[in-house]
Formats: C-alpha cells, structure tokens, sequence
C-alpha cells in the first residue's frame, strides 16, 4: 500500500493512503482512522476519535465530533454536524 505524509498548516500530521480522497479545505485530526475508499469533500472537519468506514461519502460543510463511528456506505450531505 502506497502512502504519504498528509499535511496540515504546514506541519506533518499523520500518514493517509494515496486513493484516499480528502478534500485540501478540509480538517482532519491525526487521532481519526478514515478507510482508504472514504471520500471527504470540502470544508469538512474530522475530529480525533473518528473513525469512516468503507466507501462513505461526506459531502461538503460536514462536522464530525467525539468518539463516533461512520459505517461502511454511509452518505452524509451538506451542513450534517
């Protein structure tokens, strides 16, 4: 599996799997486990003790918070917190 250092206010945060879709305007904490086929668009923030499972589709304007889990297909749409 191919990875690289994911980059956030310009300091390393934590490493993500290269077909992981994660919109540049989004925020992610480093402590989240976000699958490798998860998309997350823009504007989105991800907290720690997150975890999205495979194939879950966040649209833009989503915030996710304390210890949650987001399971496998799930769609969340715009200004969901």
């Amino acid at each position: 599996m191919i990875k690289k250092w994911l980059m956030l206010s310009g300091q390393p945060q934590s490493w993500i799997e290269i077909n992981k879709m994660i919109h540049k305007t989004s925020v992610v904490d480093n402590k989240s486990q976000i699958s490798s086929s998860a998309n997350i668009g823009p504007y989105c923030v991800i907290g720690s003790n997150v975890k999205i499972g495979n194939d879950v589709e966040i649209h833009s304007h989503v915030n996710i918070a304390g210890n949650t889990i987001i399971g496998d297909g799930t769609r969340i749409f715009p200004f969901a917190s």
